[in-house]
């Protein structure tokens, strides 16, 4: 599909300098108006007017979840009419997202009224963000299951008539209209529309105009743009797999800049190259469908347009006749500018670009086989647990999805191996054994494990990383690791990998001074065994070096015994000036004790409950003991053998509260809890204090 057409989403986008979400500058009205107006409607509003308060601060205490905002249907006073009246006030906003349905897998759409306790306008710009991003997750999902449906239909023969079914061909009051009359042409030209991802969301689910544009424009992006976009919300990973299946296009096709169609997943472009007993009944895609549709059409209007003597040219059936049909319509006046045929814009430039992307589908399926290819690859390469081998034998593909593509095997493998080289999570080398060509590939994610599992291959797995640019090898994967600071599957994989290490080094050293012996003759042997008699021994060379020097050798002997010079004071480096702690870590280590078992779950309850703030006064209520009061819990956080938690001391004379100490210097943590904290609506002086604690020590 053409980059230019899949990738120009901004023109959509009502303000795309600032973002895909347009800005809105304007904060709220103070609560007091506010209250003041719904008194004069209806007094009991203002209970509504609580609930939505609270579906805010439940979105930034759920780590921006638009789930937790108020919806129409939950409010019991306010009535779609007045929500709109208040909007108007600017005593609200009201916005929209797209959800699946857990039950049914169906996409539906919630109607949602925000006001943060802030009323800030940019809080209120990272609700509708995420409420996009929901919307865009979403659809990925529907996609997901259409691709599937799709795939269905396709090898039983039935994607052809799914397809037309979707072209909606009727008149102002619904009745089908057929385009082979020629008065019809310009309703069937007109309804094309109903093929496109805007028709299909309006019709639905109602989607307001700014935010289906919004939508529309963010799903024209390219993946990685996608992506990052999804990363403020928990978005599915089926969305995120649709994504990937597009390979570097997007997920919808620009047509025109009212008309987007969902481009075509690489399964769709190949078939189905993995099934071998699986036959396909047909080998056409939804997109190519959809062109059939434009090119009958241009026929018909041709005919209808041209005299008979000048449509000879014109063929009875076939697509190859498609960019002659769209020149011949761009030179005709009564076509371009004719009040008969409104909309022949959108038709024409929507056509042309169906054309360009038939022109591109064969390199594209091309494209997409290999991309099939190396993601499996890809997949196999990470779930391997040693160094695993590319070759010709690795392509799993169908053969007859190879041939169709018009490559040969060979040519699919050295594409994959090419894209291997622009892979920095993958380590690779050239095979050394065997004819024909190929690489040994290990991800990094699994060099540790590895190492550890196959004692037989260390040397190689070494000598693999050091070929990938990293001297030290093996070594590099060495890491200093604190008890407390560190998890213990990371400190105990450490201690397991050193371990490991030292054992190479003896196997090495030992199968060295095997290999020095071997190569000695008989007869210096035997005086070696005649000079040992007399108690001479003639000392072995020295050892070489397995590897050329490397830092972490150097720094091994440097720790154990340092030179006379090195005895020497060097002179003193001034330390980076560090930032003062956000409370007490934790008291004297010798009084350090393990929390019990019922302590710690009520810890890791409230933790939970509050994204990160453990207010000591809800854990003692959720162990609900008399054993354990306030003092008795407080000294088992503070004195916690593990040293998980800080004691936010400042905060002692309002309410005593700890945090987990990893999230000190988690600033996209101190930033949603500052957010949660301004929105909260018990307007309690701990949540504001603690704010206040918080940002002081975000801001130093």
């Amino acid at each position: 599909m053409p980059e230019t057409e899949s990738n120009s989403p901004q023109a959509l986008n009502p303000v795309p300098e600032e973002g895909i979400v347009p800005l809105d500058r304007t904060d709220l009205i103070p609560e007091e108006e506010l209250r003041n107006l719904l008194l004069q409607t209806n007094p009991k509003a203002m209970r509504d007017l609580d609930m939505i308060e609270k579906g805010v601060e439940n979105f930034f205490l759920f780590n921006y979840s638009p789930f937790a905002l108020a919806k129409y249907e939950q409010l019991q006073f306010l009535k779609p009419a007045d929500l709109k009246y208040f909007e108007d006030k600017n005593g609200f906003v009201l916005y929209q997202y797209l959800f699946l349905s857990e039950e049914t897998r169906e996409l539906g759409l919630a109607n949602v009224a925000i006001r943060p306790a802030s009323r800030r306008a940019d809080q209120i710009q990272k609700i509708k963000s995420a409420c996009l991003a929901q919307s865009a997750a979403a659809f990925l999902q529907y996609i997901a299951r259409r691709d599937l449906n799709l795939a269905e239909r396709r090898s039983a023969g039935e994607l052809r008539d799914w397809v037309l079914r979707q072209y909606l061909n009727t008149d102002e009051k619904g009745n089908p209209v057929d385009f082979q009359d020629s008065k019809n042409l310009p309703i069937s030209m007109r309804n094309v529309k109903t093929l496109s991802v805007e028709s299909f969301l309006q019709r639905n689910f109602k989607l307001r105009d700014d935010i289906l544009a919004s939508l529309i424009s963010l799903l024209g992006k390219k993946p990685n743009e996608i992506i990052q976009f999804l990363s403020q919300i928990k978005a599915d990973p089926e969305a995120l797999l649709v994504i990937e299946k597009r390979g570097s296009r997007s997920p919808l096709l620009r047509l025109h800049l009212e008309f987007h169609v969902i481009q075509p997943s690489l399964e769709e472009l190949v078939g189905d190259t993995l099934d071998v007993k699986k036959e396909t009944a047909t080998d056409e895609t939804e997109i190519e469908i959809i062109y059939e549709v434009f090119i009958n059409l241009g026929r018909r209007i041709l005919t209808s347009l041209l005299p008979g003597e000048q449509s000879g040219w014109i063929q009875p059936s076939g697509t190859h006749q498609g960019a002659q049909f769209i020149q011949e319509l761009k030179k005709h006046p009564a076509f371009t500018s004719g009040k008969t045929w409104e909309g022949s814009d959108v038709f024409l430039q929507a056509f042309e670009v169906l054309s360009q992307s038939m022109d591109s589908l064969s390199s594209l399926r091309k494209e997409s086989l290999v991309n099939l290819a190396f993601s499996d690859i890809v997949v196999r390469v990470r779930e391997s647990k040693e160094p695993f081998s590319v070759d010709l034998s690795s392509i799993k593909l169908k053969d007859s999805s190879i041939k169709k593509s018009g490559l040969s095997k060979a040519e699919v493998l050295d594409q994959v191996l090419e894209r291997f080289k622009t892979r920095n999570d993958i380590l690779t080398r050239e095979k050394a054994t065997g004819n024909s060509p190929g690489i040994v590939a290990l991800a990094i994610e699994n060099v540790v494990s590895s190492f550890l599992a196959n004692k037989e291959r260390r040397t190689s797995i070494h000598t693999l990383i050091r070929k990938n640019g990293q001297a030290k090898g093996i070594y590099a994967f060495l890491k200093d690791v604190v008890e407390g600071v560190d998890s213990e599957i990371a400190i105990d994989e450490q201690i397991r990998l050193s371990k490991a290490i030292t054992d190479w080094e003896k196997e090495n050293e030992k199968q060295r001074l095997k290999a020095i012996q071997d190569s000695k003759s008989f007869l210096v042997k035997l005086l070696e065994w005649i000079l040992s008699l007399f108690g001479v021994s003639i000392s072995s060379p020295l050892k070489k070096d397995l590897e050329p020097a490397d830092e972490y050798q150097s720094a091994k002997q440097s720790k154990k015994a340092s030179s006379p010079k090195s005895a020497e004071p060097a002179p003193e480096k001034e330390a980076p000036k560090q930032k003062k702690s956000l409370g007490v870590l934790m008291g004297p280590k010798e009084k350090s004790t393990l929390i019990p078992a019922k302590v710690q779950k009520s810890i890791d309850y409230v933790d939970r409950k509050n994204n990160g703030i453990i207010w000591l006064d809800e854990v003692v209520a959720a162990i609900a003991s008399p054993e354990f009061g306030k003092d008795k819990v407080a000294d088992l956080m503070y004195y916690d053998q593990k040293r998980r938690y800080i004691e936010i001391r400042s905060m002692n004379s309002i309410r005593h509260v700890f945090i987990r100490k990893e999230l000190e210097s988690d600033s996209a943590w101190l930033d949603s809890t500052l957010e949660y904290l301004e929105n909260v609506t018990a307007k309690k002086p701990e949540f504001a204090a603690l704010a206040d604690t918080l940002r002081k020590f975000r801001d130093e």
